[in-house]
């Protein structure tokens, strides 16, 4: 037969001895009760007699009382700290220990099948409950409640139930019939009842359930030892999972008859459950300490806030003041009795009360603003701006009890911040009025005048100068055109510096310098790590120019995919740094310009048509060089000046040969040609006499700066696209898709105005 069932259910059912002598059931026939079996009674003539012959069970009733003093110790315990749940499942444990130690002594004084079967049942169901309250002990000791909850439910679950099933089947959950007792004495003489039958196939889940106990026992402990609670995983842990496989393994030998001696564990969890108890009892004592300390610590933190110089107000959960500390008595000029007790309001003006109940209410439930200012009223009626840091005051176990406010006196601090506000803007004034001062000339200043980087008087200069100057006071997005060299930036500038925004910047972007990949970073900024090499954040050119204005050089060159992006910053006004979410709005008045035909780039897919027409708001068409021939001795006497005052000469002579070659050149490159040639000359005369460095070869023109009809300048301009596409006519890069035409419409305009391919040499 086998017992190692009982062994899982804590029973504590000893075995016979090697020396001990079984008798035939009944030799000895003692009537005694439940409860003169568990005290150690019996009954001789109807007389109770104390009976020397039963030492096992005075010894089980010694271990009882000694489980119920562990148990009460605990549960005082608990009671004076009702936050260490721990201690209540360790007093429950212990006592049901105890409860188990009388019903193993009541089956072992049997004196009938019957009184077996009714003492062992209850000894199997306080078993049952004290491996509940195991599970309950060790996951609120190793704090795996949360994370083990199911397991711990499903495992009580299994236990319940065969609890259960053994208070309501007619011998147990062990047995499926009991058929007699065998009766064992002991060494000392004392007769113990054993019980025969067959075995019940509840055992199996009751044998399973004990094995996942002492899995999740090993677990938890496991936990706390990776935890750093290396004491207590061992005093606790290690000596509750050893007491637990000894019982299991001890159960097994002794049910299978390899070990002939008595399993006597209500003895070994006795030393276990003192060992416990001491480790806890040890933890109270360590917990004593650390709250004298923590007491420690609370007068040295209340002394700080006695002697600091900022104002120290607790209030209590029913938003009444509990606390002052001198200072802010000083300052209120109230003392801490005419606080303490009122309102939170109390200490503040008027004014300064709307929504403070609200707003204590939101810091109850956690939600507390770092930073508060209000004005804070003192006895003599004066008003002190105070800036409040509050903190949540919390019992042990973690329920808000009201809060404590930690406030600056910044009033006089504002009041030297008013007057340096003051002083500067006195500054201000007072610069202004400098310059309201400084003597222009105004009534004299011509179209040229107004703009002084700008050197011409041609009618062609003075029309684009008088767009310039309708345009400049408007926040009218401007697109400048015009070949390379001509000035544009100039011209942008000019716009920039006649309109409101000239007191803020003109940021320029080349869009043609900058790499493909950087152009959008560039324009609009972008977060640290945003990409390989972001190592800080960095605001784009668009931040940069806000409320100012953004010149965009070679507008053309803005790749496809980031004229999208572009586009709907100009329309919103919004952007988004490159790797970043939040939504930046900018005012930035957007200047563009360009050396491309931008309408043909649309036609050709290069650009964006909605950002064309969104760019082509206002179109200013830089004139070239050659077409303002009258400006170049104009320019050519300034720049010539510029560089011999830069180099340390002195020019004062230009011929007039010179001067004719320089009128007569095409150039090309326009005035940044023009640049270049002049310093080139600058360095190489060597007397006050300008001489070029080389002569200017005479080119044919190329824009239609003609002097004949309508109809030769169509002419000369439609020949030189044929010749410059090869004489191409139709298909990419063709004559005619140069000149937007059909090419049968550009082969009746060759046929009109006469012009034919000139006739392939043959050798």
């Amino acid at each position: 037969m086998r017992w190692w069932i009982v062994v899982f259910l804590g029973v504590l059912v000893p075995r016979c001895v090697t020396n001990a002598q079984e008798l035939e059931p009944g030799s000895r026939n003692v009537p005694v009760g439940m409860n003169a079996l568990v005290f150690g009674y019996g009954f001789s003539n109807g007389n109770i007699v104390f009976d020397t012959s039963f030492p096992l069970s005075i010894g089980l009733f010694m271990a009882a009382a000694a489980f119920w003093v562990v148990a009460l110790f605990h549960a005082l315990i608990w009671a004076r700290q009702r936050g260490m749940k721990v201690h209540l499942w360790f007093a429950l444990t212990t006592f049901l220990s105890g409860f188990a130690a009388l019903a193993e002594a009541a089956f072992y004084k049997s004196g009938s099948v019957a009184a077996f079967i009714e003492a062992f049942r209850w000894s199997n169901n306080i078993n049952v409950l004290w491996l509940v309250s195991v599970l309950g002990f060790v996951t609120c000791y190793t704090g795996t409640w949360p994370a083990r909850r199911w397991v711990v439910l499903s495992l009580s679950a299994v236990l319940l139930l065969a609890a259960l099933a053994n208070s309501f089947l007619p011998f147990g959950f062990l047995y499926t019939e009991i058929t007699a007792l065998r009766y064992v004495v002991l060494p000392w003489g004392e007769r113990i009842a054993f019980a025969e039958g067959v075995s019940s196939t509840w055992r199996v889940a009751t044998d399973a359930a004990f094995v996942a106990v002492i899995v999740l026992i090993a677990v938890s402990f496991r936990d706390v030892w990776q935890r750093g609670e290396r004491r207590g995983a061992l005093m606790i842990g290690g000596s509750l999972l050893l007491y637990m496989v000894l019982l299991l393994v001890t159960g097994v030998i002794v049910d299978l008859a390899l070990l002939p001696i008595p399993y006597l564990f209500t003895w070994g969890y006795l030393a276990v459950a003192f060992a416990m108890s001491h480790e806890l009892a040890g933890e109270v004592v360590r917990a004593s300490a650390l709250s004298a300390e923590v007491r420690s610590n609370e007068r040295r933190w209340r002394s700080l806030l006695e002697h600091v110089q900022l104002l120290v107000a607790g209030v209590d959960r029913r938003g009444c003041i509990d606390y002052v500390n001198p200072f802010c008595t000083d300052v209120t000029g109230y003392s801490s009795e005419e606080l303490v007790g009122n309102p939170i309001g109390a200490l503040l003006a008027p004014d300064a009360r709307d929504g403070i109940e609200e707003e204590f209410e939101a810091a109850m439930s956690g939600e507390l603003r770092p930073r508060v200012e209000r004005f804070l009223l003192t006895k003599k009626g004066e008003q002190r701006l105070v800036v409040w840091s509050s903190v949540l005051q919390r019992d042990p176990h973690g329920g808000a009890t009201g809060t404590l406010s930690i406030g600056a006196d910044v009033t006089d601090q504002r009041k030297a911040e008013k007057a340096r506000e003051a002083a500067l803007t006195e500054i201000e004034t007072l610069t202004h009025r400098l310059e309201d001062e400084v003597v222009y000339l105004k009534s004299e200043i011509t179209t040229t005048g107004r703009f002084e980087a700008i050197v011409g008087e041609s009618d062609a200069l003075k029309y684009v100068l008088q767009k310039v100057e309708e345009v400049a006071p408007l926040d009218t997005t401007v697109l400048i055109e015009g070949e390379t060299g001509v000035g544009k930036e100039l011209f942008a500038r000019a716009i920039h510096e006649h309109s409101p925004r000239s007191a803020r910047p003109l940021v320029k972007v080349n869009c043609a310098t900058l790499p493909a990949n950087l152009v959008e970073a560039e324009l609009f900024g972008h977060e640290r790590g945003a990409f390989t090499g972001a190592t800080r954040l960095r605001r784009g050119r668009f931040e940069l120019a806000d409320r100012g204005t953004l010149f965009l050089d070679e507008v053309g060159e803005l790749p496809l995919d980031l004229q999208a992006k572009f586009l709907g910053v100009l329309q919103e006004g919004e952007l988004e740094r490159v790797g970043g979410e939040a939504t930046i709005r900018v005012d930035v008045r957007v200047i563009a310009a360009t050396n491309r035909n931008l309408k043909q780039e649309v036609d050709r897919g290069a650009f964006r048509e909605d950002l064309y027409y969104r760019l082509h708001v206002y179109p200013i068409t830089v004139p070239t060089l050659r077409r303002r021939r009258d400006d170049i001795p104009l320019l050519v006497n300034a720049l010539v000046g510029r560089f011999a005052r830069a180099q340390g000469k002195d020019i004062v002579e230009i011929p007039k040969p010179v001067m004719d070659e320089l009128v007569n050149y095409d150039w090309p490159g326009n005035v940044r040609e023009l640049e270049n040639v002049l310093e080139r000359a600058v360095i190489t005369s060597s007397s006050k006499v300008l001489r070029l460095a080389a002569r200017l070869e005479p080119r044919a023109t190329t824009d239609g700066d003609y002097q004949g009809s309508l109809q030769d300048v169509e002419r000369a301009y439609v020949s030189r696209i044929l010749e410059l596409s090869a004489w191409r006519i139709e298909g990419r890069k063709g004559a005619a898709e140069r000149l937007g035409l059909h090419p049968n419409t550009l082969r009746f305009r060759m046929r009109k105005l006469g012009i034919k391919r000139p006739a392939v040499p043959t050798h």
